[in-house]
């Protein structure tokens, strides 16, 4: 119940992305809410990247729970639909630029 279909791109974003199963990520909401506002990222290897913004409140209970025990360390992947690397580095540029 926690966890949610998140997109990489969102539907907005690119409309042609809008059904394609590479294009989504399982994330519990809160993290789902802070990926689509590029409070964290993926880089190459899929790894947790977390941005100023976010580690500037580290001191928060919250960001110190949800989103720092995970830096660094890679996501576990699907069984079927591994993220796609272009979709994700497309995420990565956006990340970079609002980061």
């Amino acid at each position: 119940a926690l966890l949610t279909a998140s997109h990489i791109v969102r539907w907005a974003d690119d409309p042609k992305q809008r059904l394609n199963p590479r294009n989504g990520l399982c994330l519990a909401k809160t993290q789902d809410a802070a990926f689509d506002r590029h409070l964290f990222t993926l880089d190459e290897q899929l790894r947790v990247v977390l941005s100023k913004s976010i580690r500037e409140h580290f001191t928060s209970e919250t960001i110190r729970v949800n989103f720092q025990p995970f830096e660094g360390r890679p996501i576990q992947l699907p069984n079927r639909f591994s993220p796609d690397p272009a979709l994700l580095g497309r995420h990565r540029d956006t990340f970079s630029r609002v980061a």
